[in-house]
């Protein structure tokens, strides 16, 4: 195997780990705030009412989080939240949170945060 083709094989498991963070860091974190059932509607609702399966979330956050916001108000805000501070616990990065920064901001940035430190390693 040449360097460049495991290279690649790595960037897209890399991709592939942190897109499993993030769903995990979804449906914890509606779990545990909402509950087992409407973990259960809510990935029904994602899927069949706005078309994101668990694969493309990771690629669709913006989405989720406005309709987490849209559905929920207020509320939906703070779940937000929750996910990006489990996504960072999970990566084991502290998160400080900047008023009015759109939460997609803080997933792209440990995405390349933690890109850079596997590039380093």
């Amino acid at each position: 195997m040449t360097t460049d083709k495991k290279h690649d094989t790595e960037v897209r498991r890399d991709r592939t780990d942190f897109n499993d963070l993030i769903v995990e860091s979804v449906g914890e974190t509606i779990t545990e705030v909402l509950g087992a059932r409407v973990t259960s509607a809510f990935w029904y609702h994602y899927q069949a009412f706005l078309g994101i399966t668990r694969e493309e979330m990771p690629d669709r956050l913006d989405t989720v989080f406005s309709s987490l916001k849209g559905t929920f108000g207020v509320g939906g805000e703070t779940l937000g939240r929750r996910i990006v501070q489990k996504l960072y616990a999970k990566a084991g990065v502290p998160l400080n949170f900047v008023p009015d920064r759109p939460l997609t901001d803080y997933v792209e940035e440990l995405k390349q945060l933690l890109a850079k430190d596997l590039m380093n390693h």
